[in-house]
């Protein structure tokens, strides 16, 4: 483990306490201590506490890797400038004291192009080389890649700001960044695959689209989307920007896993999800959002005690976080992948707002 902590003057440190566990409550992350002047999280096996006495906070990360510790700070620094701008700014932690906008993020990397192929209808495949991805092996299946808003201009990558947070590039430098799932990861090979679904418009998967051998795109990560225990029957759902997800967990499952898995796939492209111990129901992508809702209720009627899984449009998780309004946090990751009508931003962790 690594374990990290600072301490900073702030006034309004409990107000923050309240609102930090606030907005934790409702993303469904139950504190693991919520008393007066103790706030504390454990996920995946890391730590984060919040410690207040009147003016002060005591912040304390522990962490099973550099990138989730990197994670971590960016967290603190992002929800500490929502409670006090002034208070985030001065947010420092021991061993940073060289951070700098030139230096980036200890989990940034690049990749290159090797080749492109069509998976299904509607995606593009990209097979990756690169270096060191050793580390994308754990800390979860989704990274955030980025390429310049402005395609005619040379990429500036993201920096690391004095208090830990990312420092992303403005102006005619933005970055256009989003969420994807890794696939057929082989860290000592240096290689990676990577889908992208179309989307009309799409920065990132018209670039796909079109990439050549030899193209390279910035890529942040691992974190989050650890596919879900198998300790009791599972009910997957995700629509087409889900997929990739969807394979990784299904490739993973053990022979013993039950449950059901729900996806937008016609017939002939079954073959893009790998045979798995669960029933699979394919809707096809003409009808998936107006009756994948029904259908995830019935399966979660027929085994109420599943655990469930979503990544889809925000409307479609909207009903999926209705139906399972009843079940405890802990078996249900409810995601939102997109929202018809509006550009995501991957550069703040607010896909799933």
């Amino acid at each position: 483990m690594i374990d990290v902590e600072t301490e900073l003057a702030f006034p309004g440190a409990e107000t923050a306490h309240a609102a930090l566990s606030a907005h934790a409550k409702s993303h469904d992350i139950p504190p693991e201590i919520d008393d007066p002047g103790h706030l504390a999280f454990s996920f995946q096996g890391n730590r984060l506490e919040f410690l207040t006495v009147p003016g002060r906070m005591r912040i304390r990360l522990s962490a099973v890797s550099p990138n989730t510790l990197y994670f971590l700070k960016e967290a603190v620094a992002h929800h500490l400038e929502e409670a006090d701008p002034e208070a985030a700014r001065k947010l420092r932690w021991p061993g940073d004291e060289g951070a700098d906008s030139h230096r980036t993020p200890p989990n940034f990397r690049l990749l290159t192009v090797l080749e492109r192929s069509r998976p299904v209808e509607g995606m593009t495949r990209l097979h990756l080389a690169g270096e060191d991805l050793e580390p994308l092996t754990r800390d979860g299946i989704h990274v955030k890649l980025m390429l310049p808003a402005d395609r005619t201009r040379s990429p500036v990558w993201p920096g690391v700001a004095a208090n830990g947070a990312t420092r992303w590039p403005k102006g005619p430098d933005r970055l256009h960044v989003r969420y994807f799932t890794l696939l057929g990861l082989d860290a000592e090979a240096g290689r990676v695959a990577i889908d992208f679904v179309d989307h009309p418009d799409g920065q990132i998967s018209d670039w796909a689209r079109a990439a050549r051998s030899g193209d390279q795109i910035g890529i942040m990560g691992p974190g989050g989307g650890l596919p879900p225990a198998t300790d009791r029957p599972l009910i997957l759902m995700g629509d087409a920007t889900a997929l990739p997800a969807l394979l990784r967990i299904l490739e993973g499952l053990p022979a013993s896993a039950e449950g059901c898995v729900i996806a937008p796939l016609r017939p002939d492209d079954a073959g893009y999800l790998p045979a798995s111990p669960l029933e699979t129901l394919l809707l096809g992508p003409e009808g998936f959002a107006a009756s994948a809702a029904g259908h995830f209720a019935e399966a979660l009627a027929a085994r109420p005690e599943a655990r469930v899984w979503v990544g889809a449009e925000h409307a479609l998780v909207h009903e999926a976080r209705r139906i399972t309004a009843a079940l405890p946090p802990e078996r249900k990751e409810i995601g939102t992948y997109w929202r018809r009508g509006r550009r995501g931003d991957a550069r703040r962790d607010d896909h799933d707002d």
